[in-house]
């Protein structure tokens, strides 16, 4: 079969293990197979989306790299993916999708690199649309505007960079694990499998009790919140290191004569010929 193979390194933050990838190059390389390189999928999406063309209109593609379900869901929710779009997407460890590239044959042998130069480290939250139920408890819980809302009243990540690096706390106050930081080492949070639900023994429960009033009952809960306390304290504590991070202030003047702002001419610091603070 004819498939373009795409590699993300993760190269902005180290998500992915470089071994994996040289063994997957090494092994493309070996079977004269073409891939293109992207240093870094999810910089790349944002800052040089032009660069991802051929991805994003590939009619049959392999992309190898984090969590298959954030690299699907980040090129999804990135507007430029074509419908006829047929992309597969494997963790750099997957036996399968490794397996499977013994198959490919691609239509020349060259290897592409895709460079991400941005100083910003892309650390943003990635939204799960099969999972989302328009809660908008990330909404109303995240301190920094990375979130808004779309007129048919969907939220959407509207300003990425507004995200506090590292800061997963809105993942943590999602009740459908809906929201995915690709970069965090936690699952489910990196779109890995994983649970952060409550965990109340529901097996226990129908055991003991009529099975649809159990299920009534966790639908209704569930509009609500199914959040461990644990969790919800994780995420406070969170946004409230996020929140209280002081940004780069002026350094005080050696003197302690605060000139900066210091208005009247009888400042130590004053220089009579230039009619400044000389020390600032």
């Amino acid at each position: 079969m004819t498939k373009k193979i795409f590699i993300c390194g993760c190269e902005k933050d180290g998500k992915i293990e470089k071994k994996s990838v040289e063994r997957l190059i090494q092994s493309l390389e070996e079977k004269n197979i073409g891939y293109t390189y992207i240093e870094d999928l999810c910089g790349s999406v944002l800052k040089t989306p032009e660069a991802l063309e051929d991805l994003f209109t590939a009619e049959d593609a392999l992309v190898f790299g984090c969590q298959s379900r954030a690299m699907q869901n980040l090129i999804d929710n990135s507007g430029k993916k074509s419908q006829e779009n047929k992309t597969t997407y494997y963790h750099i460890d997957d036996e399968d999708g490794n397996k499977l590239v013994e198959t490919v044959k691609t239509d020349n042998s060259k290897a592409l690199k895709i460079k991400y130069s941005d100083s910003w480290k892309p650390w943003y939250p990635v939204i799960d649309y099969e999972r989302c139920n328009g809660c908008r408890k990330c909404l109303n819980f995240c301190l920094f505007s990375v979130y808004s809302v779309e007129d048919d009243g969907s939220v959407v990540v509207s300003a990425s960079a507004n995200c506090k690096d590292m800061c997963p706390a809105c993942a943590r106050v999602c009740p459908q694990n809906a929201i995915i930081f690709p970069k965090h080492a936690e699952s489910p949070i990196d779109g890995g499998e994983g649970e952060m639900l409550s965990g109340d023994n529901v097996l226990e429960q129908i055991q003991n009790d009529d099975v649809y009033s159990v299920l009534s009952a966790r639908r209704n809960n569930f509009k609500v919140s199914l959040l461990k306390k644990e969790q919800l304290k994780m995420a406070e504590e969170e946004r409230k290191i996020c929140s209280t991070k002081e940004e780069p202030q002026d350094k005080a003047c050696d003197c302690d004569c605060n000139c900066k702002t210091e208005t009247e001419s009888d400042c130590a610091c004053k220089d009579a010929d230039s009619d400044r603070n000389c020390c600032c």
